[in-house]
């Protein structure tokens, strides 16, 4: 992508990754979560996040899923989304059905209720499937999501609530001869799953100006590594008429690839996630140590309130020029989240600025993208011509 002015009919949108707010039920002011950051925010015409925790009372606890019993928070918790100025939530991930089909409705509900359109969920998967549609200036925006990330039962079906699933089969393929030497993973999409989201895509491709496709999906805490699936759906989802794709779950940013002139952000990272690691589950519930399995770490003292490897405190905001002849522009703005999970947009003179940049770069350069920095932004350039 070069750099030509952007043309004055465009609209802007911002992209977020993960967001799980709980500042009801710590007692806290529900601005607080992302006050250094909505200013920004709204600066876009259109904004998207990925919702992580039920917005419910409903429900009960999936034994299956107790590492995460803090996936369900008040529903007054939605005022922090609307504090952020998001107008499209995706709601299609692992933390989905944590709580049941009661939780998830009631969270679609709330979340409706409040005027935010919900892609990825429904009460059956045909409503799971139906895409949002918003028009700002005269431009027609589509967003559809996907969840690659399947616990128990979280899968819509026909006449059960759930999320739009992506199934992936997982192998394992010996390197090397010598015992215990690390496996290739292989990870293979199942082929019906694909085409139905080929299918919505091309669906919605005639009704809007610029489609937008969110993919919960990835490896989470271990830095910079892609699934073998995660390319190869990206590009069909591209093939297909996709023009952009946010990705999260992760947890950690990835990097960004460009394939026929259209971005794929694999993982913008946590961008407001409240983990109450400082508070003691439900009697009888284990804390939560997934991420031990990836990494070895201990929450530092302090951290408490945003329990995760350090790298997870670097995310970014997805900056995208679009018009009716579709993408102008990509580009992120570097952030940083603190102590108590609230995300500060970085200015260039900021050292964490280029902490972030520095981090994102290699697994850019891996994809054969480059960054570079104009004003407090940074755009992803070398992209091909458009179709």
């Amino acid at each position: 992508m070069d750099f030509r002015p952007i043309p004055s009919d465009s609209i802007i949108i911002h992209a977020v990754g993960d967001v799980g707010p709980r500042r009801v039920d710590y007692g806290e002011p529900v601005e607080s979560l992302l006050a250094a950051v909505h200013e920004k925010l709204k600066e876009a015409d259109l904004r998207f996040c990925q919702l992580e925790w039920n917005l419910s009372t409903r429900g009960c606890m999936n034994w299956g899923k107790h590492t995460t019993w803090y996936g369900r928070v008040h529903p007054d918790n939605v005022k922090s989304l609307l504090h952020g100025g998001f107008d499209v939530v995706s709601h299609a991930s692992n933390h989905c059905f944590d709580y049941g089909p009661e939780a998830l409705l009631e969270t679609i509900e709330v979340l409706r209720r409040n005027r935010i359109h919900v892609i990825g969920v429904g009460k059956d998967l045909k409503e799971a499937r139906r895409p949002a549609i918003l028009e700002r200036k005269g431009v027609k925006v589509g967003f559809l999501a996907y969840n690659f990330e399947l616990t128990p039962e979280c899968e819509a079906r026909e006449e059960k609530p759930g999320s739009v699933p992506i199934r992936v089969s997982t192998y394992y393929e010996a390197q090397d001869w010598g015992p215990g030497q690390p496996p290739k993973i292989i990870t293979i999409p199942l082929e019906d799953d694909v085409r139905t989201m080929e299918e919505d895509i091309r669906q919605l491709r005639r009704q809007v100006d610029v489609l937008v496709v969110s993919m919960h999906w990835g490896v989470h805490f271990v830095p910079g590594m892609l699934a073998m699936y995660q390319p190869a759906v990206g590009h069909r989802a591209i093939d297909a008429g996709a023009d952009l794709i946010v990705g999260h779950h992760p947890h950690l940013i990835k990097g960004i690839e460009v394939y026929k002139g259209r971005v794929i952000f694999y993982s913008l990272g946590n961008f407001a996630m409240e983990t109450p690691r400082h508070l003691k589950p439900p009697p009888g519930v284990k804390g939560d140590r997934i991420s031990a399995l990836y990494r070895k770490w201990r929450v530092e003292p302090g951290w408490e309130r945003y329990g995760a490897p350090p790298d997870t405190r670097y995310s970014m905001v997805a900056r995208c020029a679009v018009s009716k002849s579709g993408i102008q522009r990509v580009s992120f703005l570097p952030v940083w989240c603190n102590q108590r999970a609230e995300p500060e947009i970085l200015s260039p003179g900021d050292p964490r600025f280029q902490d972030v940049l520095h981090y994102a770069e290699p697994w850019c350069e891996e994809l054969g993208t480059t960054l570079t920095v104009e004003g407090d932004e940074v755009v992803v350039h070398n992209l091909e011509a458009k179709r």
